[in-house]
């Protein structure tokens, strides 16, 4: 996904973005508000470190915590959002605080509901996912204001450094086995071979290719594109129904099922969202309008 993504990082800007820059700035500030690809870029690569560390962190919770459940707590990046616009300045509502109560609730009953003990540190790393996601859809709505005709720049800036995160936890932290570190670099690297290999089996190129361009390049260009006329907070509202299609393929895929417990935390956790993400007193207001005008 990164290199296929790469051209892009490297392209020349957008004469529509230089000319708005140009037109919205006076002559005495142009200057220093002259867009490069190099700030587009590196904001990119910002947001890409942000949802590198929540992708690390999700496929280390996943060695103990279901698929299912992991894609239900990552829905809490919904929460995130106006948790850090609150502590950037924004006030915070209060369907955002019970919309986070109610979340919250929801991850205990997914992860600590049946049985407190059986909480591991791989657990507490899927906990992280969603603030490390919601920190990069923060991100993410202040870069597109900055840059609005850029989406396809900074996508692949976040590409290139999930890569380069990924390519350094491999080769630094990536465990040889029980509770040991790899200490030679040329052991975990695949070496040109590995890769021909892989590249002549069809069943790993079509995965890499479904994986790579269309689950991780194509929707990653979406939501930054998304994000140009969608805040933060609606687009993590969206993001919030990913556990519904995750609950389902691990059903079908990996015969996972959730527990009692497990459907009660989910309903928490999705009803938390809705309430965060849906200003409920507009939608009354003009219902009642309507009503009114009958």
């Amino acid at each position: 996904a990164a290199f296929a993504m790469l051209p892009l990082l490297i392209a020349p800007l957008s004469e529509e973005f230089k000319n708005n820059v140009k037109n919205t700035a006076s002559k005495t500030t142009y200057a220093f508000m002259e867009p490069s690809r190099l700030s587009v870029g590196l904001a990119g690569m910002e947001i890409g470190l942000w949802n590198s560390i929540g992708y690390i962190s999700q496929a280390i919770g996943l060695r103990t915590t279901a698929a299912s459940t992991s894609a239900f707590i990552c829905s809490m990046a919904v929460v995130t959002v106006p948790m850090l616009d609150y502590i950037f300045g924004r006030p915070l509502l209060r369907r955002q605080i019970v919309g986070a109560a109610l979340a919250a609730f929801g991850v205990y009953a997914l992860e600590m509901g049946q049985d407190i003990s059986s909480f591991t540190s791989d657990d507490m790393a899927s906990l992280v996912q969603p603030i490390m996601f919601g920190l990069g859809f923060w991100r993410m709505e202040a870069a597109m204001e900055k840059f609005p005709t850029e989406a396809a720049r900074l996508a692949s800036g976040q590409l290139f450094m999930v890569f380069l995160v990924s390519l350094s936890y491999l080769v630094c932290w990536s465990p040889a086995g029980d509770d040991l570190m790899i200490q030679d670099a040329c052991n975990v690297i695949p070496t040109m071979g590995d890769i021909a290999a892989w590249l002549s089996d069809p069943s790993i190129l079509g995965m890499l290719i479904w994986t790579g361009l269309i689950t991780t390049a194509f929707t990653i260009y979406m939501e930054t594109l998304a994000l140009k006329t969608l805040s933060a907070a609606e687009t993590t509202l969206i993001f919030s129904t990913e556990p519904l299609f995750g609950a389902a393929f691990a059903a079908v895929v990996a015969n996972e099922c959730l527990s009692e417990g497990g459907y009660i935390g989910s309903a928490l956790i999705i009803g938390g969202c809705v309430i965060s993400g849906i200003d409920w007193s507009q939608h009354f207001r003009r219902h009642g309008d309507i009503q009114d005008s009958n």
